[in-house]
């Protein structure tokens, strides 16, 4: 297990820290390869890292956007994953930077799950930065405890890219990364706040079960580090 942790007195302090990992990160990509791939996650804090990220000259147009996860849920929709990037991190500087949203217009993700693999399959690996939430129950992604999906999805060993819920997570059926395709990069950046969430967080640092904390899995595998980005 490769975890590094850096604690911040307030919010504004992480989300600056996060937000100039992810730009290193995207230059380094852009300058080897011409071109990066972001992938984030949905939630409250990502908000605010997605508003100083628009607020940050950059080559946008050479990166490509992609979430974590996303409710079965049209663009358009308040949950929509790729509506909040959309709303929040495509504006200003950041406008030109594209996306590839997880969303079909099927009627299940599990109808979606090859053509969404597919475009996946596209994009140039390892990712150029990976960048993550925690919940107060410790799933990340759409991968939660006690999903009859989940151990398969955090199984490293599993070569699938992407896993759906077909029953409803948080009021919607999901589509998301698997564990093995969200460490597909040089580094995990993890913030994680609040005092619930730093409890969970210690509590799956201290060796919990993967099948209580989905989190742990993540913080266990030696495959690539993670940098955890915590505070109030």
């Amino acid at each position: 297990m490769t975890v590094r942790t850096a604690e911040y007195a307030d919010r504004g302090a992480l989300v600056a820290a996060v937000a100039a990992q992810i730009v290193k990160d995207l230059q380094a990509a852009v300058s080897a390869h011409g071109s990066a791939i972001l992938i984030v996650p949905g939630g409250t804090t990502p908000v605010a890292v997605f508003e100083h990220l628009a607020a940050t000259p950059f080559a946008w147009d050479k990166v490509t956007v992609v979430p974590c996860d996303e409710r079965w849920v049209g663009i358009e929709h308040p949950d929509s994953n790729e509506g909040l990037i959309r709303r929040h991190l495509l504006q200003g500087e950041a406008s030109a930077a594209g996306v590839l949203g997880l969303y079909r217009q099927t009627a299940t993700p599990a109808e979606a799950v090859d053509a969404v693999a597919a475009a996946l399959a596209k994009l140039p690996r390892p990712f150029s930065s990976v960048f993550l939430g925690m919940g107060e129950d410790g799933h990340f992604a759409s991968l939660f405890p006690g999903r009859q999906q989940t151990p398969a999805a955090l199984d490293l060993n599993n070569k699938a890219d992407i896993m759906v819920l077909p029953e409803p997570a948080k009021g919607h059926p999901r589509i998301g990364l698997t564990l093995s395709a969200l460490v597909d990069c040089s580094h995990v950046l993890l913030a994680v706040t609040g005092a619930e969430k730093r409890i969970v967080l210690d509590r799956a640092m201290a060796d919990i079960n993967a099948d209580t904390y989905p989190i742990a899995a993540l913080l266990r595998q030696t495959r690539t580090p993670v940098d955890i980005f915590t505070g109030a």
